[in-house]
């Protein structure tokens, strides 16, 4: 008798229906000494999935949501990026026409809650670092806000808040955001002559910014 053939010995093909406690169907299974191995039922891989699936149908082949934040090399990512805006108040050369651009309709970008939210699911899964982007951040009304709201995810596991900035508005929030909890703050400055900032950038952001600390 092959390998194989012993193998299949092993197995007892049940005469009864099992009950998938997951998914409410009953299906056939085949036993062995270590455990029940559920086949699935010819109705379910017949059947392309689709929106309207029921979700019981859905469940079982539902991937965690951690998996989606391992990659192929099994490295699991801990840090989160989120653009909260995509306004900015500089006109660089190599980002944005001096004209600015049309910007997407508020309705269309997350809120502060939706914002939150998904923050919160991040960090129930495993995510330990979040940076906000833009744009540049500052310039939403609410970035102070959301800072603090961030602050508050640190008993579920959030180490460090984060946010990448060209630093012109700072002055007037950078107090709040660190009481708030911003643990990293990283400066976008192309140069440090006033001639070439204004050149870059469109603006004369950098004498403002300077004078202001």
């Amino acid at each position: 008798m092959s390998r194989s053939t012993r193998h299949l010995a092993r197995l007892r093909v049940l005469n009864r229906p099992v009950l998938n406690k997951e998914t409410g169907l009953r299906t056939r299974g085949m036993q062995t000494a270590a455990a029940t191995v559920e086949e699935t039922p010819t109705s379910m891989t017949s059947q392309p999935m689709t929106t309207t699936t029921p979700r019981k149908l859905l469940l079982p082949h539902a991937r965690s949501f951690r998996s989606f934040l391992t990659d192929s090399y099994n490295r699991f990512h801990n840090y989160l990026r989120i653009s909260i805006t995509e306004r900015c108040n500089l006109r660089c050369t190599y980002c944005m026409p001096s004209e600015g651009i049309e910007l997407t309709p508020s309705q269309k970008l997350l809120s502060s809650e939706e914002i939150l939210r998904l923050a919160r699911l991040f960090v129930s899964q495993g995510v330990t670092k979040i940076r906000l982007t833009g744009g540049e951040p500052t310039v939403r009304k609410d970035c102070v806000e959301l800072i603090e709201e961030l602050g508050k995810l640190r008993p579920l596991g959030l180490k460090e808040i984060a946010m990448t900035s060209n630093g012109i508005a700072l002055w007037r929030k950078l107090d709040r955001m660190v009481s708030g909890g911003l643990t990293h703050l990283n400066l976008s400055l192309d140069t440090l002559d006033p001639f070439k900032y204004q050149i870059i950038t469109r603006r004369m952001g950098i004498l403002r910014s300077r004078f202001s600390y």
